[in-house]
């Protein structure tokens, strides 16, 4: 745990299902040890981002999955079990109320499925969250809510699945709430459906090579020297 109870730094939150279960709309296009597989190295690449972000006190993951708890606590986050297993947005309610009884500030919810993300963009979400008590970044492509940000208690209760961006901004407005709106190029993509197998350059080592080996048979190879060296 890098942050102190006095420490001003919001918290990252990932809600992470078991790896087996993962990626259930890729079905028609992968198996299932090639959907657990993009979604164990995805995980490492949202964990390695967050993990040194400076701006950040500190990362908590919400799993039921021993591997993918294993794989988290190698980053340096807190795991907390979720025992219940009925969604995301249960496991979301499970980690806001712990960082709530701990006394944290703030916190960024992050999917495990954001492997494009940068440490940029972290940055430019807690420094936006400086300035406003809800922060909300849509999916590019299926309406979806690639991170939810602000204060603690948190505003609004969290409805993350398909349309969930309507949702959660419609929940923001019901309350009065004008939410500060980011379109950033690497939160924004995730990868849910098969049109997302086609990724965009990135320094998501691990993501992309694994999309490369379980995508080559059905997709054009990658440009070369896409895949480039994630910077620390």
């Amino acid at each position: 745990m890098r942050g102190s109870v006095e420490d001003s730094r919001p918290w990252a939150l990932v809600p992470v299902k078991r790896l087996s279960q993962a990626k259930q709309r890729l079905a028609t296009a992968l198996t299932p040890a090639e959907r657990a597989e993009l979604a164990r190295a995805m995980l490492h690449d949202v964990l390695a981002v967050l993990s040194r972000a400076t701006t950040l006190a500190g990362v908590l993951v919400v799993t039921p999955d021993a591997e993918a708890a294993a794989l988290a606590q190698r980053y340096g986050a807190i795991v907390r079990d979720d025992p219940l297993e009925q969604g995301t947005n249960t496991a979301v309610r499970q980690g806001l109320e712990f960082l709530q009884e701990q006394g944290r500030p703030g916190v960024l919810v992050v999917p495990g499925d954001v492997p494009f993300l940068t440490s940029l963009e972290i940055r430019e979400v807690v420094d936006t969250l400086h300035r406003t008590p809800l922060v909300l970044v849509p999916a590019t492509r299926d309406g979806g809510t690639n991170l939810l940000a602000g204060t603690l208690p948190l505003s609004i209760a969290p409805a993350f699945g398909t349309g969930s961006f309507a949702r959660h901004l419609a929940a923001a407005r019901a309350r009065g709430i004008a939410p500060a709106l980011m379109h950033l190029k690497g939160l924004g993509h995730d990868v849910d459906t098969p049109a997302d197998l086609v990724r965009p350059p990135s320094r998501a080592v691990r993501t992309c090579a694994a999309l490369d080996r379980i995508s080559a048979p059905r997709r054009r190879p990658a440009p070369a020297g896409a895949c480039l060296p994630r910077s620390l």
